[in-house]
């Protein structure tokens, strides 16, 4: 068993374990695709905000870790970055045009989130997050020797911003945590709808997860 079928294998024994008086019936992902890319980004958007939060403990702690606050502010922008970009699997992603109907701060935080994930995290630039500059150190004699000279580097990465702007991320968050159940909302009941409409008695024995062999359970 693959690490995927162990993972698919879990998720059926535990909607049998909770629903045990019910028939479950699992959906095609032709019905689903769109309902499951969504609740993932929830699921993202949720992670994100746990750790934002954790993180606005970390800086206002008198005893807060360099290399803790930057591993955290790295996941924010990494699993953000995820939320808005295309897949290999072809699940649908957040499009900016989420940001239309609200005031303009928001797209503002996201375009700079964004920027940071393509310049800072997934690409290296010249950008005021990360910095390196060399230097050639001479003696006091002034003597250009090769002996007398050596290079300095000096490197600094932003660890994670202002406490102020992690609660406005936050803020974003939970906007689009709010348009994200829209479409969970949206796409579940076509999904719902469209099994009903597709699948007939027969065929959906198929789908019955009760009646499913499941290797290491």
């Amino acid at each position: 068993m693959t690490e995927r079928e162990r993972a698919i294998a879990d998720i059926y024994k535990t909607v049998k374990d909770k629903y045990p008086n019910n028939l479950l019936y699992v959906m095609p992902d032709r019905f689903t695709k769109k309902l499951k890319s969504f609740m993932l980004i929830r699921e993202d958007l949720f992670f994100i905000s746990q750790i934002a939060e954790e993180l606005i403990s970390l800086r206002e702690s008198p005893g807060s870790n360099y290399m803790t606050e930057f591993a955290l502010w790295q996941s924010i922008i990494i699993t953000y970055g995820k939320c808005f970009t295309e897949n290999m699997a072809g699940m649908s992603k957040l499009e900016k045009s989420v940001f239309e109907p609200h005031d303009k701060k928001y797209q503002e935080i996201h375009d700079h989130l964004m920027d940071l994930r393509h310049s800072y995290i997934a690409h290296r630039g010249d950008t005021a997050n990360e910095q390196a500059m060399v230097f050639i150190k001479v003696s006091k004699t002034g003597y250009m020797l090769d002996g007398d000279t050596e290079n300095i580097i000096i490197a600094r990465k932003l660890a994670s911003p202002r406490v102020r702007d992690l609660k406005s991320l936050i803020a974003l968050l939970n906007l689009l945590i709010k348009e994200v159940e829209v479409k969970i909302q949206k796409n579940g009941d076509k999904a719902h709808n469209a099994f009903l409409k597709n699948i007939s008695p027969e065929q959906a024995k198929a789908y019955l997860v009760n009646d499913m062999k499941l290797d290491g359970y």
